[in-house]
């Protein structure tokens, strides 16, 4: 089992966890989610999921909360660079259209 960082990036805002996000790490991607959604400023929030190999129901809360949270204030979350594992899970779970993961040829078009 491999430990969890989060970075927190706030011109654009960006969280970047990087290692397993489960129900022993979860804890550090909401702190840092709630760091993020602290600037009034932030109506946008990217999280890059190219780190995570591995999430777990934990992780998926964390992150529809954030999302929750963001878009009650007009603000958008959206996940970048989601692994196959991560993608798989949203998949599975149906959470994919929720969360909304982003390819980056998508997202630079937009």
């Amino acid at each position: 089992m491999e430990g969890l960082n989060v970075t927190v990036e706030h011109q654009p805002a960006v969280v970047r966890p990087r290692g397993d996000l489960d129900l022993a790490t979860a804890y550090l991607l909401e702190r840092a989610l709630d760091e993020a959604l602290l600037r009034p400023e932030v109506g946008y929030l990217e999280v890059d999921m190219s780190g995570v190999p591995f999430m777990d129901c934990s992780g998926l809360r964390a992150l529809i909360h954030a999302k929750v949270r963001l878009s009650k204030e007009g603000g958008t979350l959206i996940l970048l660079h989601v692994t196959p594992r991560v993608e798989r899970l949203l998949s599975i779970l149906s959470l994919d259209h929720r969360l909304d993961p982003v390819q980056a040829e998508r997202r630079s078009r937009n």
